[in-house]
């Protein structure tokens, strides 16, 4: 049997409902930003391990952005290699507890509330753009398509973006779950066929794609760079 690139797909979504959608996972209070601020430390650092092996080499001071930034732990990573962070969620805790996090460790950022599906920086703005453990929460490929095309928009060299595989063994469990039983997960797994095919005709193209642990795990980071000013 083959898994379709999603098995979540075939829900119609309209894009008014993006908030609606995940309003669960948005980090709207401070109780819910502290649970996953303090989620198990193997599993942090697995996380950021993975992070860290996607990362471009950018010089010092590069402007880059952390969208969405939940907890600020990408935003505190990429601070502490010198570079120019900003960072945006929808949840005013999440902005709260990421500008704190900063301060508390020394460095500065620009932290805002805004919607990731209409950010207000120029196109082209940063060297690189982060969107981390988002993608997965929506289950309609339009959705996807168009968080896509912002990321890229104001990414100018480099985008880094989390997806959930469905060839890995998480993926095809919840696969077969979905045939036998039509129960549907909550994370929506993404093909990295589905990202190339959006991003290149906007002018970036796949330099690697990272997982967490091959074959088991199904995190992965797509690293895709501008290739063109598309």
């Amino acid at each position: 049997m083959t898994p379709p690139h999603s098995p979540y797909t075939e829900i119609p979504v309209m894009l008014d409902d993006v908030v609606a959608l995940s309003r669960d996972r948005v980090k709207m209070d401070e109780k819910t930003v502290l649970r996953y601020a303090n989620r198990k430390p193997a599993k942090h650092a697995a996380e950021m391990a993975l992070v860290e092996r996607s990362m471009p080499d950018l010089p010092a001071g590069a402007r880059v952005l952390d969208a969405p930034c939940g907890a600020g732990r990408l935003s505190l990573w990429m601070a502490q290699q010198g570079w120019d962070v900003s960072a945006m969620d929808l949840g005013s805790a999440a902005a709260d507890f990421t500008r704190k996090l900063l301060t508390d460790n020394a460095l500065s950022g620009e932290v805002d509330v805004g919607d990731v599906f209409a950010m207000p920086w120029e196109r082209r703005e940063f060297k690189l753009v982060v969107c981390f453990r988002l993608i997965h929460h929506f289950p309609d490929a339009q959705i996807r398509e168009k968080l896509l095309t912002e990321l890229a928009r104001v990414a100018d060299q480099h985008l880094l973006v989390s997806y959930l595989s469905p060839w890995s063994y998480t993926g095809l469990k919840r696969w077969l779950r979905y045939r036998l039983t039509g129960r549907r997960s909550r994370q929506n797994h993404t093909s990295l066929t589905e990202l190339q095919s959006v991003l290149e005709p906007l002018g970036f193209i796949l330099a690697r794609d990272v997982a967490q642990r091959r074959y088991f795990h199904a995190l992965h980071m797509a690293y895709f760079i501008r290739v063109s000013n598309r």
